[in-house]
């Protein structure tokens, strides 16, 4: 116990101990959806788990579970320790993520996996390469922004210029479409909020671009590139979005997010019951991208406004975090973590939906992951680090002013003569 407390009176003395409260309602949010994502991953994987691995039916809850418990005591870890401690390392945290992207290219290191190499593998430990990249785009961000200002429009083109180098390589080593889609939105916030004034030309002028782009690969793949039994499979899925009856695309590409479309049907207003889901017996892994499509069909229509009123009040927790920040790298993780979570939540539920081809976007705290919930729950926890250094800098500053003002009022009644 002596050991304990004489590490927690020197990280205070240097002040990289934070002793101030976490944010409860933010916190509580972030309990509900962790526990709402560990009910519908068994709902959702007990019958895969068995038939898929031969294992028992609780092995991707238990496994969920885990990380989830591990992840939420490195956020709060984290969360006493005072943000400004990392400003120094987010000043490489562009170079980190390099270098996760480039290892993917590594033999022994970089793992393929559904016919595309986004894992990283050191011994036993195996992760997504995107999840720890979003977490240092993040950070540099934040670090690169904070320095410069974000003055000019030189500058705001050096970040997303920067940030489209991560996204373009992400895209092109991993064939991930998503991660290069958050990162480069993520960016474009970021570079917006900082000074809008000088970057609002600029950051719509990239963001018509890229959904333009998006566009014409959409109509190109359509009207102009011939099918083909060899072609890309991103084509393919573009194919199979925009004409889901083909009987080429409707037993294999066009297959998932027809079944999701059924079941979002079916569920109605308030779905079948818990556990009652017909699609997971249907879907390959109902656990981890379409798992929205299982709570739509056991809990309906109410089940995701429920979810989705559980994300907006999350976010709507971090931006309160953003607007108070006492400086401008403490605003910039909370707006970057914002960002993050708002893209995954909102190109997850439209891939369900169908209103974009399929991405391979997981859901936050419900699709199943361990190394997404590990370093969702560290993004969180830097947030909480903002947050309580926010509310101590004003508590500190209203302390500072009562004692000014009853001194004010002592030197008063001194000079009146009543002392």
């Amino acid at each position: 116990m002596r050991l304990i407390s004489y590490v927690r009176d020197l990280l205070y003395e240097r002040k990289w101990f934070n002793r101030t409260s976490m944010n409860h309602n933010m916190l509580l949010a972030i309990v509900l959806l962790c526990i709402f994502g560990l009910i519908m991953i068994y709902s959702a994987s007990y019958y895969y788990a068995q038939t898929a691995y031969g294992y028992e039916s609780t092995y991707f809850l238990k496994n969920q579970a885990k990380y989830v418990a591990l992840g939420l005591v490195m956020m709060a870890v984290i969360s006493f320790i005072d943000y400004h401690v990392w400003k120094e390392l987010s000043g490489f945290a562009f170079l980190g993520a390099l270098a996760l992207v480039l290892l993917l290219l590594v033999p022994g290191i970089g793992r393929e996996s559904h016919g595309a190499v986004r894992w990283l593998r050191f011994g036993p430990i195996q992760f997504q390469a995107a999840e720890p990249i979003k977490l240092c785009m993040i950070m540099f961000l934040a670090c690169f922004i904070e320095k410069t200002g974000m003055d000019s429009i030189k500058k705001a083109a050096i970040a997303l210029i920067l940030s489209g180098i991560i996204s373009v390589l992400v895209l092109l080593i991993s064939d991930n479409l998503s991660t290069a889609i958050i990162i480069m939105g993520i960016c474009i916030l970021l570079v917006f909020i900082a000074n809008p004034r000088v970057n609002v030309k600029i950051c719509v002028a990239v963001t018509v671009g890229i959904l333009a782009a998006l566009v014409l690969c959409v109509f190109v793949v359509d009207q102009i590139i011939p099918a083909s039994e060899q072609e890309n499979f991103r084509i393919t899925r573009i194919r199979a979005w925009l004409h889901p009856t083909d009987p080429q695309y409707a037993s294999d590409q066009a297959m998932q997010p027809a079944q999701a479309l059924y079941a979002i049907g079916a569920g109605g207003l308030f779905g079948k019951g818990l556990g009652q889901s017909l699609i997971k017996f249907r879907l390959p892994e109902p656990h981890n991208d379409y798992i929205l499509a299982v709570v739509a069909e056991e809990l309906g229509v109410f089940g995701v406004a429920l979810l989705m009123f559980l994300f907006g009040y999350l976010l709507y927790q971090i931006y309160k975090i953003a607007q108070n920040a006492r400086d401008l790298f403490g605003k910039m993780i909370a707006a970057g973590v914002f960002a993050q979570i708002a893209l995954q939540v909102i190109l997850n539920a439209a891939v369900v939906s169908s209103l974009i081809p399929s991405t391979g976007v997981t859901l936050p705290f419900i699709s199943s992951g361990g190394a997404s919930v590990l370093f969702l729950m560290a993004e969180l926890g830097l947030v909480f680090s903002v947050d309580k250094w926010s509310r101590e800098q004003r508590y500190y500053l209203e302390a500072k002013k009562y004692v000014s003002q009853q001194e004010k009022k002592r030197n008063k009644k001194y000079q009146g003569g009543y002392l």
